[in-house]
């Protein structure tokens, strides 16, 4: 969905390698375009708005020698066409049966032909008899020509963050597993940096943000002023307390990498941290907030966010909140007197 002002300009990331189906990995043909697993099935179809589902993070040793791979088997699966219609408005329902998690996972889009708005909704079913501990991310990454190095912006209502380990990045900016208040990061040499934007430097990092838990409608934004585009999501904090931000700036060398990426992910999720599965569990809670959701035995459950598409004025400085009422959705401007911009929007979330 894109604005007419502005260009045809697709805020989401396209990798510069040329994508496949991951269902169509295989280790001996694709390992040296892709990568080895448990990554490269993942990586061979990996584009803009992808799931992490139901876990978040590389599987176990022992799951990797069982097969599974990165983020789970829904992003590395066929997914299936279920249900579509073009009016009155156009939706498009999908997704797969995971064969090793026993779940089955749908997917709904739904447009809406007059105003810049999609509805998402999503549902997971449990076919076993087992209650499961699950991760679910929602992997939205943007990319150039939306993304600009100190152009472009993110905002999120978060609270207390943490850095990740050293170990992620060879060219790490932040210092490793410091806890701050987002958007102000300890950087090394006993600086600074805000998260807010990105610096032109060669580097690649990770960060956990808890949202703030007196709201009930969350949201992650992401705005480039020079072309006047804002992209909002917004969900219910309950959903998803946490939101991950991932920077990569021409850091990562190995396939497919190669040294030549550049883009930014908000992930927002149940997960602060792309870690195996056994280790979210045995960790416990952070910040006080559990790391991971249930889903019992023969039991289902649903998400729904929004995606916004926005056009914004000259020197927009940012989203202070956004709220949703019975007939619109308003996101309205940091400082003292922010502007709001409204869009006329189902009551959804």
């Amino acid at each position: 969905m894109n604005l007419n002002p502005c260009n045809g300009v697709n805020p989401l990331w396209r990798p510069p390698w040329a994508t496949i189906d991951p269902s169509q990995y295989n280790r001996a043909k694709h390992a040296r375009t892709y990568g080895e697993p448990p990554d490269g099935g993942l990586l061979a179809g990996i584009a803009g708005h992808s799931l992490s589902f139901d876990h978040f993070g590389p599987p176990s040793p022992e799951e990797t020698a069982a097969g599974l791979t990165t983020h789970g088997e829904a992003p590395a699966l066929k997914w299936d066409l279920q249900k579509h219609a073009k009016s009155p408005k156009p939706y498009l329902q999908y997704g797969p049966t995971l064969p090793e998690a026993r779940i089955r996972f749908s997917r709904k889009l739904t447009l809406d032909p007059r105003n810049p708005v999609i509805y998402c909704e999503e549902e997971a079913v449990n076919l076993s008899p087992y209650d499961r501990p699950i991760s679910w991310n929602e992997h939205v990454t943007f990319g150039p020509p939306f993304l600009e190095a100190g152009i472009t912006w993110f905002d999120m209502p978060a609270t207390r963050a943490k850095v990740c380990p050293a170990s992620y990045s060879p060219r790490f900016s932040l210092q490793p597993d410091a806890e701050f208040t987002w958007p102000n990061a300890p950087a090394k040499e006993r600086k600074r940096m805000n998260l807010r934007t990105m610096p032109a430097l060669r580097f690649g990092h990770y960060t956990a943000q808890l949202l703030n838990p007196e709201l009930e409608i969350a949201f992650i934004a992401a705005c480039n002023p020079r072309q006047k585009l804002l992209v909002v999501y917004a969900f219910r904090r309950a959903d998803f307390p946490w939101v991950g931000n991932w920077e990569e700036r021409y850091n990562r060398t190995a396939a497919p990498w190669r040294g030549k990426t550049f883009c930014r992910g908000l992930e927002f999720s149940t997960t602060p941290f792309a870690i195996p599965r056994r280790q979210t569990i045995e960790q416990g809670p952070l910040f006080g907030e559990p790391t991971y959701r249930w889903l019992p035995a023969k039991s289902k459950a649903q998400v729904r966010f929004l995606i916004l598409l926005l056009e914004v004025p000259e020197a927009f400085r940012g989203v202070a909140r956004v709220s949703v009422g019975k007939r619109r959705i308003d996101v309205v401007e940091s400082g003292v007197h922010g502007r709001t911009l409204s869009v006329e929007a189902d009551k959804f979330l």
